[in-house]
């Protein structure tokens, strides 16, 4: 991956632009109430940045009282970052990147913690679970939390159903699979 690519991706709004869009192709109008956060124009902006360097495409248009409705998508057949190129990332570009998406993370946490939280009724918590895996359970865990997640993914906002972020990791222990070939 190129850093320009990359640089264009890490920003904010145009990580979550494509996070929507992961989930199937929008319209402006609902990627403006999915990210009610992001003013108009600057999703605009962010949308053409985006489409200009072939990360999102328009994959349909219709004319609507005279104006012209786009709608957005990732191209499937042509991942934003392949296997190659994260394999062929360094150490410090996954850095970047993982230290932006935490900076969304914590983004959120904050606007929820400090926003007068129901601790006791609301669907917030974390923690850490050390898991001790072979390479054929942790392949067993991927699949299965696919397949657990797969009906849920692509559902979009609505009226009967509220947001809840589900963030994932995995963080092998570097003391022990520095150089190994357990996973």
């Amino acid at each position: 991956m190129t850093k320009e690519k990359m640089d264009l991706i890490l920003h904010p709004i145009r990580m979550q632009v494509i996070q929507q869009l992961s989930k199937g192709a929008a319209t402006v109008n609902q990627l403006k109430d999915w990210l009610p956060d992001i003013p108009p124009a600057t999703l605009y902006r962010h949308l053409n940045i985006l489409k200009t360097n072939g990360i999102i495409f328009v994959i349909e248009e219709r004319k609507i009282r005279g104006a012209v409705e786009r709608t957005y998508a990732l191209e499937k057949e042509n991942p934003i970052m392949s296997l190659e190129d994260l394999t062929q990332m360094s150490g410090e570009e996954h850095l970047k990147i993982f230290m932006t998406f935490l900076s969304n993370v914590t983004g959120q946490a904050k606007n929820y913690l400090l926003g007068n939280p129901d601790l006791a009724n609301d669907p917030f918590g974390y923690n850490q679970l050390d898991l001790y895996l072979t390479k054929e359970e942790l392949g067993e865990l991927n699949n299965k939390m696919n397949e657990l997640l797969k009906p849920f993914i692509s559902k979009r906002p609505s009226t009967q159903n509220e947001k809840v972020a589900l963030i994932q990791m995995l963080l092998p222990d570097p003391t022990t699979t520095r150089g190994s070939d357990k996973y």
